[in-house]
């Protein structure tokens, strides 16, 4: 009985590099490219993603999602950050804009005796007397 040897083939550090990015960009799945560039191993493709994303066990990955998730939830985290920073200052920007309208009311109440302010339960005014009909 005669025993067949696969026959190894050595691809270039460029090649894998490119055949990964490949895959991870999503242009290709790990099926389609081993069937384009024409890799006969069926788990070459998922060895070079991780040769190339650092993690140099194979058989214990999930330490590797867990760095990926983290650094995903600090992206996150600092991306709220920076919004929560904006709206204050909005809010900032807003009460400022705020307490001048007030004051610009006060003056004209005092110093122009313009009443403004509403009162509540005013009673609506009354049309002026020239708009009346004589019989």
């Amino acid at each position: 009985m005669e025993t067949q040897k696969k026959e190894l083939t050595k691809y270039s550090e460029a090649f894998k590099w490119q055949v990964v990015q490949e895959v991870v960009a999503g242009r290709l799945t790990k099926e389609t490219a081993r069937i384009a560039y024409g890799i006969k191993s069926n788990c070459a493709i998922l060895y070079w993603m991780r040769k190339y994303s650092g993690n140099d066990d194979y058989r214990h990955t999930h330490s590797l999602t867990n760095q990926l998730s983290a650094m995903h939830s600090n992206k996150e985290q600092q991306a709220l950050k920076e919004r929560i920073k904006q709206l204050e200052e909005e809010l900032q920007k807003a009460n400022l804009r705020a307490d001048l309208w007030q004051m610009m009311i006060n003056v004209a109440e005092d110093q122009l005796q313009i009443d403004i302010k509403k009162k509540y339960g005013a009673q609506p005014s009354k049309p002026s007397g020239g708009t009346t009909s004589r019989q």
